[in-house]
């Protein structure tokens, strides 16, 4: 554990909840002078002679200086090392608002504390070895989680799912480590630890196979943690405005029986099987349209290369139309990577009898405006009437998650835990290759000891000044 990296002993505070109004505010503080401020600028209803750790506690904040009472208010003292940061830590929750939240926090700036850099709780906590980066790591993820399966797994990153592996992992390459070092300091004794050939297998069964796992899981946590993003797209006036309110369940983008209303995207964010979903409507696509349309099509081609998905809503009232080419010629990325849910939107203004030919019907036409011979799935809906939602979002989680990404992992890990299991894992790949070529025990061992500083690099136990910087400053202020 780094904690040469802790250089001072001094108090740090921060407002640890987000502004605004709300109905409770909560002031931070850690370090040797907690106890000192609780004393200082709470004042009890009780009378309090000796404050007992992790209790709560009712009164007011006052100012030493003056004697005015600044907030009603509940104190908790946590008392080190069981705490957050293993420090000392002073909690004030009061009534919300940022003049009365800048005001405490001020008070204790005034006696003794300095303010917080961003991530520096969670950093302490790291440094005082409560955690280790990889669950300092859950916690960034935790609070910026977009969807509800990303929260559970950085949870269960953040109680030591991932460390558990690596533990795990760092043991197995120790013991061939062990077996090499015998092979290299006593070449003539026959009851080493471990044969070669059985140090080869443990690579090749045990070791490999779980840093792969651990690789394999960043690719395929990757919309679990970022989210996807879904174009509707679509003729003008077909209801992709209309779809949007009705997924979002809010009037997000107006709607109007002129075509051409909606020039622009419009975004909205909604969650689907727990994965977090942006959904943006974009402009009639159409040919011939007035410059600030065109516009509005140019930005619908832009978003189609990175986008996840698109919604293409045809209109049950008129199918017959000849601009769904021009439809799929903005959307043609999605289309070769076969994205693209057909969606038959008002059908609550056909005929129940005509649905199964319409709906044939449509799909034939889509196949041939993206020349495939692949069955299309056409969902039938009515935006209006809220009919079909149901079965389009289903469809549309099918349609984002691929075989491999069905379950979410139980850890999602980050690109620079990711860069470090890849760098482990090459380690692995030329022991096993020396092992198997005979090369000598003292070059697979230098390996072997690459791969393992590689696991203290994911896990922080060789954590540089520069990398805890870069990682903690992406937190937000009081975590």
């Amino acid at each position: 554990m780094a904690t040469d990296l802790l250089r001072d002993n001094d108090t740090i505070a921060a407002i640890a909840t987000p502004c605004g109004p709300g109905g409770v505010g909560i002031v931070k503080v850690s370090g040797p002078l907690a106890r000192t401020m609780f004393k200082k600028l709470f004042q009890p209803a009780k009378e309090l002679a000796n404050p007992k750790s992790h209790h709560l506690y009712y009164g007011w904040v006052k100012d030493p200086a003056g004697g005015q009472l600044v907030d009603e208010v509940l104190c908790t003292l946590m008392l080190a090392p069981h705490s957050y940061t293993r420090e000392d830590v002073l909690e004030i929750q009061c009534h919300s608002g940022p003049a009365l939240l800048s005001k405490i926090l001020q008070l204790v700036l005034d006696h003794g504390a300095r303010l917080a850099m961003p991530g520096e709780f969670t950093k302490r906590a790291f440094l005082n070895g409560r955690i280790d980066l990889a669950q300092a790591e859950a916690v960034l993820e935790l609070t910026t989680s977009k969807g509800a399966v990303a929260a559970a797994a950085a949870a269960k990153q953040l109680s030591g799912a991932m460390s558990q592996k690596i533990a795990a992992l760092k043991q197995c390459l120790m013991e061939a480590l062990a077996a090499l070092e015998v092979a290299i300091d006593y070449p003539e004794e026959e009851g080493e630890i471990l044969s070669e050939a059985q140090v080869l297998h443990k690579l090749r069964n045990e070791a490999l196979p779980a840093v792969r796992d651990l690789i394999g899981s960043y690719e395929r946590s990757r919309i679990w943690r970022d989210g996807a993003t879904v174009l509707i797209v679509g003729r003008p006036n077909v209801g992709k405005s209309s779809l949007l309110n009705a997924l979002v369940c809010q009037d997000r983008a107006i709607v109007s029986p002129v075509p051409g209303t909606t020039r622009d995207v419009i975004e909205a964010d909604i969650t689907i099987e727990g994965m977090a979903v942006r959904v943006i409507d974009t402009a009639g696509i159409r040919q011939g349209p007035d410059p600030i349309e065109a516009l509005g099509i140019e930005k619908v081609g832009r978003l189609a290369e990175n986008a996840s998905l698109a919604l293409w809503i045809w209109d049950a009232t008129d199918i017959s139309s000849r601009e769904e080419g021009a439809v799929l010629a903005e959307i043609e990325p999605l289309a070769r990577k076969k994205a693209i849910l057909t969606v038959l939107n008002k059908v609550d203004l056909v005929r129940r009898e005509d649905m199964d030919q319409m709906l044939e019907a449509v799909k034939a036409k889509a196949c041939a405006a993206a020349g495939i011979d692949d069955e299309v799935e056409c969902i039938p809906i009515s935006a209006k009437k809220g009919t079909g939602l149901s079965k389009l979002s289903n469809a549309m989680a099918r349609k984002l998650l691929s075989s491999s990404q069905k379950e979410p992992p139980e850890i999602l890990p980050t690109l620079r835990q990711k860069v470090c299991a890849e760098r482990c894992e090459e380690a692995l790949a030329r022991a096993a290759s020396n092992l198997k070529t005979s090369a000598s025990p003292e070059i697979t061992a230098i390996d072997i000891r690459d791969a393992v500083g590689f696991l203290d690099e994911l896990t922080g136990e060789n954590a540089s000044e520069d990398l805890l910087e870069q990682i903690f400053s992406n937190f937000c202020l009081g975590k």
